[in-house]
């Protein structure tokens, strides 16, 4: 009759030759199984990763193309305005100078002097002339709001231009 111990021992040999290579087998198919769902994973991050920056370059391309034409329109504006306050300057000065229409003398009813003679306000003030340095503060003052008006201007076609 066969010996317990030697049918332990056969059934425990069988066991061990059967299970290592299945487990062995089995460990290798789920590694593999996941190794290439992760592969797939990567592959497929490196697609949007690639999708993505080309989006962002194409972007960033139109951007700065817009940028270029609006800081080309921005210097042409300039030399608009820098020609505009040059023509004012050369007006005022031919002309003798900004002048207030509504301005008054300083001392509409004049007091007759002992001599008896009415004395005249003084032709500044009846014109209503600004001084030199009123004529250029003003048309300064008048190039800065330009300026400042372009600027916005420049913003708000920036903002429509990238929103397109």
């Amino acid at each position: 009759m066969l010996d317990f111990r030697a049918l332990a021992i056969a059934l425990g040999i069988g066991v061990l030759v059967g299970a290592i290579p299945t487990w062995w087998l089995t460990a290798e198919y789920k590694d593999n199984k996941w190794m290439a769902q992760v592969e797939a994973q990567k592959v497929e991050a490196a697609r949007q990763l690639q999708e993505a920056t080309e989006k962002v370059v194409a972007t960033e391309r139109k951007h700065n193309a817009i940028a270029t034409q609006l800081e080309i329109k921005n210097a042409e504006q300039q030399t608009t305005l820098d020609r505009a306050l040059a023509d004012n300057r050369r007006l005022a000065s031919r002309l003798g100078g900004l002048r207030d229409p509504g301005s008054r003398a300083s001392c509409p009813s004049a007091v007759p002097t002992t001599s008896g003679t009415t004395q005249q306000p003084s032709t500044e003030a009846s014109s209503g002339r600004l001084s030199a340095e009123a004529t250029d503060f003003l048309l300064e003052f008048a190039r800065d709001a330009d300026r400042a008006a372009q600027y916005a201007n420049s913003c708000h076609d920036w903002i429509n231009k990238i929103n397109e």
